[in-house]
């Protein structure tokens, strides 16, 4: 018996509210925008690679222009990891690591910096600033002689932590789309600079306070959270100071430093890992949900989802519904649906027999497998006309289990059953030609299939067929993270030498010259480091 989710009272309270809080009115608006189950289908397979890829560096690295947001709980008793120059407890916003080498590479002594990073010097703004601990900055300068170390503190989640989760490469400073989200879907801001990442934060904490939430995951090398109150829900375990310039124990060289952090981010390609963030997939909200124009202006990037034109007023019902989902996801501490779970099951069992098929020119392989994928849902003792019935069988087999409890559930449900769908209707043209035609010419019949296979693999676009293997252990399988990597580090992922990671960066067309200043700065002797740049 194929289980469907049930029609519950829940979905006429919330069809009624998407008609009163997500209504707009006034003359930029329109009237009845809303997500709508029909957004949720059109956009089936980016929803799913959202779910599929939430909290997972390396498909969130391919997708890297999120367009969703994921309430969810750090649970009590996980370690943080902050990296700066002072042993003092920051006392209002800071950023936190989840892994060790993603903090101390910002756990040194601190150089003045020009203050515009985005290549142009502000009006009357001063000529240099400091700050305790650029979050911004990928390279730290080399500290001048005798100077100490900076601090590695570890903190201890001493309750549970309210998190907002930003998908994608959220972290990556770039004109791309990666935070689309944070500074027009959040904040409604167009026109904050690339790297004001102080006021972006002050922005996400105003926020923060208002839904009563903690903080905000963000994505580069690792994940990272924007942390609004350091005094409340953290125990300080320690704050040790690094040892100083020219001791033995520094870690002074750049390439080992940043291909570490790199390796420990690629730990974490498959996901955080130890229940550390527990997502709630039942009150995620994406763009994808709504019928917003996510168009790239930049036709060579189609790929790229963005909200640039997106209006005001629907930017507006958007950020409101984020709220509401994450006031309600707090208040109400109930098991979501393990949507992730669902995805998996249906990549674990496509992925590695879709590029198979696309390869082999064996009709006969192509016959067993496609017998072995779709016999499940077909029960040969009873007439099915188009096999509609088997059809419906496939779509729906990994759903069975899913049992939502909100309208999110709703627009995830309707978003991975237009994918399975997809998938199902692929595999039953595919039967068709291998098992329904006897004459059919065997060369045109596999030329057929190889073209329908792997028109469906590029609708999927799903991270596996990217993965590396086995790579050696001065290696790790690189994919592009801000901001490290070049052009076929995204597009095709492979094992890099440690030597060469620091080198790679061509990708983010827009990093600014001052990121190779600061690089340059560090690999040159200490003395340069004590100038005033």
């Amino acid at each position: 018996m194929v289980m469907m989710i049930p029609t519950r009272i829940y979905r006429l309270t919330t069809l009624v509210f998407a008609t009163t809080s997500f209504a707009l009115s006034g003359p930029d608006s329109s009237d009845g925008f809303g997500p709508s189950l029909d957004s949720a289908r059109e956009n089936g397979p980016q929803i799913f690679n959202a779910v599929h890829n939430a909290m997972r560096e390396f498909g969130s690295s391919l997708h890297h222009n999120g367009m969703s947001l994921f309430p969810g709980v750090i649970p009590e008793g996980v370690l943080l990891y902050h990296g700066t120059g002072s042993k003092e407890i920051p006392t209002g916003f800071e950023w936190l690591a989840f892994e060790i080498e993603h903090a101390e590479a910002f756990a040194r002594c601190q150089v003045r910096l020009p203050e515009s990073v985005d290549g142009n010097q502000s009006p009357g703004s001063s000529a240099f600033v400091m700050h305790p601990s650029p979050p911004d900055k990928p390279w730290r300068p080399k500290c001048p002689p005798n100077a100490g170390g900076g601090f590695l503190h570890i903190y201890q989640a001493s309750r549970p932590l309210n998190i907002l989760y930003i998908d994608g490469m959220a972290a990556g400073k770039t004109h791309m789309g990666t935070i689309d989200t944070q500074d027009i879907l959040l904040a409604t801001n167009r026109s904050r600079a690339l790297f004001d990442e102080l006021g972006r934060a002050d922005g996400l904490c105003a926020l923060a306070r208002k839904w009563k939430i903690d903080g905000f995951i963000r994505m580069e090398p690792g994940f990272e959270i924007i942390y609004c109150d350091f005094r409340n829900g953290l125990r300080l375990v320690s704050a040790n100071r690094r040892p100083p310039v020219e001791d033995p124990s520094e870690q002074d060289d750049l390439d080992i430093l940043i291909f570490e952090w790199a390796r420990a981010a690629a730990q974490r390609y498959q996901g955080i890992g130890s229940s550390r963030v527990v997502l709630d997939y039942s009150s995620m909200v994406s763009g994808f949900f709504y019928p917003i124009n996510l168009t790239n202006p930049d036709p060579e990037r189609p790929d790229l989802p963005r909200l640039v034109q997106a209006s005001e007023a629907e930017i507006d019902v958007v950020r409101e519904h984020v709220g509401d989902a994450v006031v309600r996801s707090v208040s109400s501490r109930k098991n979501p649906v393990d949507w992730q779970g669902v995805t998996d099951m249906i990549v674990t069992r496509y992925a590695k027999r879709l590029p198979f098929m696309a390869q082999t020119d064996s009709i006969d392989i192509l016959r067993n497998e496609i017998n072995g994928l779709l016999n499940i849902f077909i029960d040969y003792a009873e007439p099915d006309e188009g096999f509609s019935a088997a059809r419906q069988r496939c779509a729906k087999f990994y759903l069975q289990s899913a049992h939502g409890r909100t309208l999110e559930d709703e627009f995830i449900y309707a978003g991975i059953e237009r994918t399975t769908t997809e998938i199902c209707t692929a595999l039953f043209e595919v039967r068709k030609l291998v098992l329904e035609d006897p004459d059919a010419d065997e060369g045109s019949a596999v030329e057929a299939i190889h073209q329908i296979i792997r028109d469906l693999m590029e609708t999927l676009a799903w991270p596996e067929w990217k993965e590396c293997g086995q790579c050696q252990p001065d290696e790790l399988c690189f994919v592009a993270m801000w901001p490290f990597g070049n052009v076929e580090d995204h597009y095709n992922p492979s094992c890099v030498n440690f030597s060469s990671v620091l080198s790679r960066s061509n990708y983010w067309q827009d990093l600014p010259p001052q990121l190779s200043m600061e690089r340059q700065l560090w690999e040159k002797d200490g003395e340069a480091g004590s100038e005033e740049l």
